[in-house]
């Protein structure tokens, strides 16, 4: 009887993984298809005493949204966001170290991500890079330390990426055909490949619009131009489904970034603000359509630190004799360990007989270098009865599991095995494959 019950167990466990992988393979096809923004414009220009100016039109199909201040913490920049899907997904911001990022859409190119290095979607890497770098040779050097995805199932759109830090340096980062492309020293983006002329932009006026603002910021060549000058040209190269156009300033002063932002909203009206004195402040943030900061307004800032992790993985008889099927279930925070509850199903087969064994303990792990992770475990066999539970097994986990900020990470380690039932402990080797969801 209890050897059917475990059978049924590890038969519930294998459809559940099967169809999590069907799910996520289904899910990653459709993330393969394009998502579209409208057009955007990016223009920079530093001035002869070395203050940077950053502008950025952003097409929307709405003007809602939030200008969100987040001072530092733990180590990580303080900066602002502008968003509309909350703040994991800004569309541009400014470090408080003076480097900006900001995206503009481009035509759908193949990208397939390799989740088995750090995965973010295509919006979620602004707000690490402004919380991670302070220049654009930094941030580069994190494009490619990830993997971003593109598409409609996270609801991020194709983009590329356009960056300007306090010292002058500027970058395009690209990804065109599963290529990563960096173009330094460009001032102007709008909405087709710098990297690939050969793919055709969707959007018709992309083209225009760049010769345009090329030629109006070769016109301030050589003048001590101010934000109204940024937001003149931007003026100059707007579309109908303009909703906000933003002027970045930085002053480079004793090797720190004084930052101002200026705004303009569809009623033409243009707010200013003190980057670097918002900063100052705990978080807070502003309607973008009237410019009040909202009191009563709360924004989760930790939606990427705190989640419980659940891992199905298994062995394969090529690997190691018995098999194990495992399921646990993680508490996940950043920053300690992660503790969490496991079982394990074992199952020998030989020609004549099969046999069952599922064990229940306690898994303590910890994971590095945004890549790796190890584990370690106590478990008690199930099949003993409740008065008298024996240390069954005590397991050691190394191996691989990429920091994703998607709900799907994939798992790859190898386990050892103390079985302590044998009147001599006896350790065996496991390749174990699986998967991890995060919710």
């Amino acid at each position: 009887m209890e050897t059917e019950l475990l059978q049924s167990v590890i038969q519930i466990i294998n459809k559940v993984f099967t169809r999590l992988v069907i799910f996520f393979v289904l899910s990653m096809t459709l993330n393969l298809l394009p998502s579209n923004l409208h057009a955007c414009t990016i223009v920079y220009h530093r001035n002869t005493d070395g203050t940077i100016l950053i502008g950025k039109n952003s097409d929307l199909d709405s003007s809602k949204g939030f200008l969100l201040f987040i001072p530092s913490n733990n180590e990580k920049y303080g900066m602002v966001l502008l968003e509309q899907l909350g703040a994991d997904m800004p569309y541009e911001g400014i470090n408080s170290s003076g480097l900006c990022i900001a995206i503009t859409a481009v035509p759908f190119s193949w990208n397939i991500p390799n989740l088995f290095r750090p995965t973010r979607i295509s919006l979620q890497i602004l707000r690490e890079i402004l919380e991670t770098s302070s220049d654009v040779q930094s941030a580069v050097a994190l494009f490619k330390k990830r993997s971003i995805i593109f598409g409609t199932l996270f609801g991020n759109p194709m983009v590329h990426y356009f960056l300007a830090d306090r010292f002058g340096h500027t970058a395009v980062v690209e990804f065109v055909n599963n290529q990563l492309h960096v173009i330094e020293g460009e001032n102007v983006l709008t909405n087709h490949y710098l990297s690939a002329d050969y793919i055709k932009p969707d959007n018709p006026t992309s083209i225009s619009r760049y010769k345009r603002a090329k030629a109006l910021l070769e016109n301030l060549k050589d003048v001590e131009s101010t934000p109204y000058d940024i937001l003149s040209i931007l003026q100059n190269v707007k579309q109908q489904s303009t909703v906000w156009s933003t002027a970045f300033v930085v002053h480079n002063v004793s090797n720190k970034a004084i930052v101002e932002l200026y705004v303009k909203g569809t009623n033409e009206d243009v707010k200013s603000f003190n980057v670097t004195a918002e900063l100052e402040r705990k978080m807070h943030l502003y309607n973008m359509e009237t410019f009040e900061e909202l009191t009563n307004h709360s924004v989760d800032i930790t939606e990427n630190e705190t989640r419980f992790l659940v891992k199905i993985s298994n062995s394969y008889r090529y690997f190691s004799s018995p098999s194990l099927t495992t399921f646990s279930l993680l508490f996940n925070y950043a920053v300690f360990p992660r503790i969490g509850v496991e079982c394990i199903v074992s199952n020998q087969r030989t020609e004549n007989e099969s046999q069952t064994k599922l064990y229940s303990g306690i898994s303590l792990d910890y994971h590095f270098f945004e890549q790796f992770n190890l584990a370690i475990g106590i478990f008690f066999e199930l099949t003993t009865p409740l008065v008298n539970l024996p240390l069954s097994l005590i397991t050691f986990d190394i191996g691989i599991e990429p920091d994703n900020w998607i709900p799907y990470r994939p798992l790859l380690f190898l386990r050892s095995v103390l079985d302590l039932t044998k009147n001599t402990p006896e350790l065996s080797f496991y390749l174990m494959f699986g998967s991890g969801f995060r919710f």
